[in-house]
């Protein structure tokens, strides 16, 4: 294809795929003649991808280079998807080896072997034991039995996501597909949780009598 199908496709101007061409993020086109270069369907991949990282992870140029370098190597899918794992969670750099973090990382430890969860080391290991930490900082302390009880809640979420996406397609369209659901998932979960939290802050101000009864009800059905 052209470069004109090629922002057709993809949506992103010409100019700024030439950028991304010239600073390394997208591979050159194939020269036809001196003056004209062709694109093919992962050229349509890579830029679909780094719109995704540019727009919705606010990711910089070095961390596209960084997650882009590791694919053209020909990593395997699973790395890839760990990668895209460490990208989407930020854990900080020498987090996973922090003495700071033992007590978080033993409980994260604890929660794997219980259910014989493989993944270590991980990015999601990692990203549980830094988020374990920070919640403690605000008086949220999460024990093993209250891991447990989530875990109960999302293996089986786990293993319908897995199956709907699927390991399918060039590493660009994995990659791309894992950020979107990975975006997608944790704004469903938070969202379910402060609606949840909502909830019980509202029940209990009706109960000590600072609310009405029928506050904050969701509309009748039809």
């Amino acid at each position: 294809m052209k470069l004109s199908e090629l922002v057709e496709r993809t949506g992103v101007p010409s100019s700024t795929l030439k950028h991304w061409i010239r600073v390394g993020l997208l591979p050159s086109g194939r020269l036809r003649n001196k003056t004209t270069a062709v694109y093919d369907e992962r050229h349509v991949d890579r830029a679909l991808l780094i719109l995704l990282m540019r727009d919705e992870y606010r990711a910089s140029v070095e961390q596209i280079r960084a997650l882009t370098s590791l694919i053209d190597g020909g990593t395997s899918t699973l790395e890839v998807m760990n990668a895209c794992q460490a990208f989407a969670l930020g854990t900080p750099d020498g987090s996973a080896a922090d003495p700071a973090l033992a007590e978080y990382r033993e409980r994260t430890y604890e929660l794997m072997r219980r259910r014989d969860w493989r993944g270590y080391p991980g990015a999601a290991e990692q990203g549980l034991v830094h988020a374990l930490s920070t919640a403690s900082q605000v008086g949220l302390d999460y024990d093993v039995d209250t891991l447990m009880a989530y875990a109960d809640a999302l293996e089986p979420l786990a293993a319908h996501n897995v199956t709907a996406l699927g390991p399918t397609g060039s590493a660009d369209q994995i990659a791309r597909r894992m950020l979107v659901a990975i975006n997608a998932r944790a704004r469903q979960l938070v969202a379910v949780s402060s609606l949840a939290h909502a909830a019980v802050s509202i029940r209990e101000a009706i109960a000590r009598g600072d609310a009405p009864e029928d506050l904050a009800r969701p509309p009748a059905r039809g």
